[in-house]
């Protein structure tokens, strides 16, 4: 640890970046760029971003006290995890610091598992099926929580109330009793509690997942790490490639590789949450909608398709 410095830096400046890697990785430090989705958020908690060293090399970085709280919990999961079998998913870590806290690893070449990377559903879904048999192993929990001893309970983008009370000035009022019915009906589902407590990656969309020549090359972020129902993981992938393929490829090679059940009903409830919370938040915030755009009553509509085609899957009470 560096005495005198604090965990943060002054601002998310290129030179500020550069000079807290020259303390740790001197010849990564001479070419520093911004990451052009750097979200300069006025709340301190999200005033942590990613910056390219070089063309190899990334950098996570914070630059307020709740910010480098956040990112120093991830890099202890990532060190606790680098020590455990899942370190195969882990982008290859060069080097991490306390003060001010770093987190840099090298580049892994690829794109994000969406849409056409996503199709057809075969070596890329059973390897994530892998990586989330490995990560969600007891082993792997207990040895993060050692690092990391006060891992969260998961939770979506927004609650049931929040959805219910904000959401509707953003949508066509010939919607608004379908969002209430799934609402109720994802308090039911999600008052039956939980099953088996394990690590949970909780952001696994595909921009978090690096795909090449047909395979899954790395898992990015743990920032959203958590210990609950190992469902919570699956809650993006209905939508990852425009049909259910790549999710029921995925939970299939899971159920095999671990004996663990994956139910469409507790997967769609947090699904429900995770779309509708996304939609919420970025209404409210006036930031499009991801996937090229699109209204959230569009995103209500392919909601509705996605339903029909669990239920279809497998048949369970849907909303």
């Amino acid at each position: 640890m560096s005495e005198g410095l604090q965990p943060w830096l002054d601002g998310p400046t290129a030179e500020a970046i550069r000079e807290a890697v020259r303390r740790v990785i001197p010849e990564l430090s001479a070419e520093v760029r911004l990451n052009d989705g750097l979200l300069l958020s006025s709340i301190p908690f999200w005033q942590r971003g990613t910056a390219w060293l070089g063309a190899g090399h990334v950098v996570k970085f914070a630059w307020s006290e709740a910010g480098a709280a956040q990112l120093d919990r991830e890099r202890r999961v990532v060190l606790a995890l680098a020590e455990t079998p899942y370190r195969r998913w882990l982008p290859p870590i060069e080097a991490t610091a306390e003060r001010p806290v770093l987190i840099v690893t090298r580049r892994v070449a690829g794109t994000p598992c969406e849409g056409a990377a996503a199709r057809p559903a075969g070596a890329v879904a059973e390897e994530l099926a892998e990586a989330f048999a490995t990560l969600h192993d007891s082993g792997v929990v207990e040895a993060v929580t050692r690092a990391v001893a006060d891992l969260p309970a998961p939770t979506a983008q927004a609650d049931t109330d929040a959805i219910r009370a904000r959401l509707h000035p953003f949508v066509d009022p010939a919607h608004l009793p379908q969002i209430r019915r799934w609402c109720d009906w994802v308090d039911e589902v999600q008052a039956g509690g939980t099953g088996e407590r394990v690590l949970l990656h909780g952001d696994a969309h595909g921009h978090n997942m690096v795909v090449a020549g047909g395979r899954l090359r790395c898992v990015l972020d743990y920032d959203a790490v958590a210990a609950g129902d190992h469902h919570f993981d699956f809650r993006y992938l209905p939508d990852i490639e425009g049909t259910i393929g790549f999710f029921t490829r995925t939970a299939e090679e899971y159920e095999r590789r671990t004996g663990r059940a994956v139910e469409p009903a507790p997967v769609l409830a947090w699904h429900i949450r995770t779309v509708l919370g996304d939609a919420l938040w970025r209404s409210e915030a006036g930031v499009p909608l991801p996937g090229g755009g699109g209204t959230v009553d569009q995103w209500i509509e392919a909601l509705q398709g996605r339903i029909a085609r669990l239920a279809a899957w497998r048949p369970f009470d849907a909303p």
